[in-house]
């Protein structure tokens, strides 16, 4: 099985696709697919890639995407990492909001009238992917809890209240870097997607690069560079974002030492761990911890 280009199937007697997902994980292997992607995570943690991006996820994340940028969701339900040996609390499901829909759902012409203005702007921004600030996700998070409840000419009016509600100057950050444009097609998304796939499932494994050329059926000499051009980074940095990225989630949600959470997540080197740690999160793993504590300690005490 490659996948590939997604097929989102919209139900009978309407013109897009919202659903409620309340599951143990989130997304399907790294794919793209022609519609607009509209995703509110209520509830779990992980990390998603976009593009050249990996970014970790919390509850609260409400990203668009445009067409074809290709991603991933690694999100599972709080209070539980997959891969996890010792210290992990009970895992809980995912609770997420997903809209997809064509540009054209509701007409070209729609497009075209001075009320729409602001929201095509916002729709041609997502080519990079768009994250929202936390005043957008307010103005918008009740609306869109509502949408998959809705039907007929309220749900369709609902999405564009939505939409409406996201438009507008300092209430998006792209996801991607400027720099990324690397025109994939078909077949290099089903190059890519074993690779990616088998760096998820092995990811605490060295990547070893003859393995990864051979899925891609690429050479190993070019291998390198034709994942650089077409992810963004060079192998080495995309392994160890990845890698950090779970780190935090065991940091933050399991009781492991910081030499074991190196060792789950593919780093025999304590010194290795901590440098490429603070390089990409910004702190060491133990400041990372000690923030993460006093801030669900915080969040406890409030409610």
């Amino acid at each position: 099985m490659k996948p590939s280009l997604y097929k989102v199937v919209s139900p009978e007697q309407a013109s897009f696709r919202c659903v409620r997902v309340r599951e143990q994980k989130l997304g399907v292997p790294w794919h793209f697919h022609p519609e607009y992607q509209l995703t509110l995570v209520l509830r779990g943690g992980g990390q998603r890639i976009v593009g050249d991006s990996i970014a970790p996820v919390h509850a609260g994340d409400l990203t668009l995407l445009g067409p074809n940028v290709p991603h991933v969701w690694d999100v599972d339900g709080p209070g539980g990492v997959s891969g996890a040996k010792g210290g992990s609390r009970r895992r809980s499901r995912v609770d997420a909001i997903v809209v997809q829909f064509r540009a054209e759902f509701l007409g070209r012409e729609f497009w075209g009238v001075p009320e729409t203005a602001a929201v095509v702007t916002l729709l041609n921004a997502s080519g990079r992917g768009l994250t929202f600030s936390a005043a957008a996700r307010r103005r918008v998070a009740a609306d869109l809890q509502r949408l998959p409840q809705l039907s007929g000419l309220q749900r369709l009016l609902g999405l564009i209240a939505v939409l409406d509600g996201l438009a507008g100057k300092g209430r998006s950050t792209p996801i991607c870097s400027a720099e990324y444009a690397p025109q994939l097609d078909v077949d290099d998304r089903d190059r890519l997607a074993p690779v990616l796939r088998r760096i998820h499932e092995q990811l605490a494994q060295p990547a070893r690069r003859h393995e990864l050329a051979e899925l891609a059926g690429v050479s190993e000499r070019s291998f390198s560079r034709y994942f650089r051009r077409k992810m963004g980074k060079t192998l080495p940095q995309f392994v160890n974002e990845l890698r950090v990225g779970h780190a935090r989630r065991l940091l933050a949600e399991t009781g492991l030492t910081i030499t074991r959470v190196a060792h789950e997540c593919g780093f025999h080197n304590l010194s290795n761990f901590n440098g490429q740690f603070r390089m990409i999160a910004g702190v060491t793993p133990q400041k990372f911890r000690q923030v993460r504590r006093a801030r669900d300690a915080d969040s406890e005490e409030r409610e």
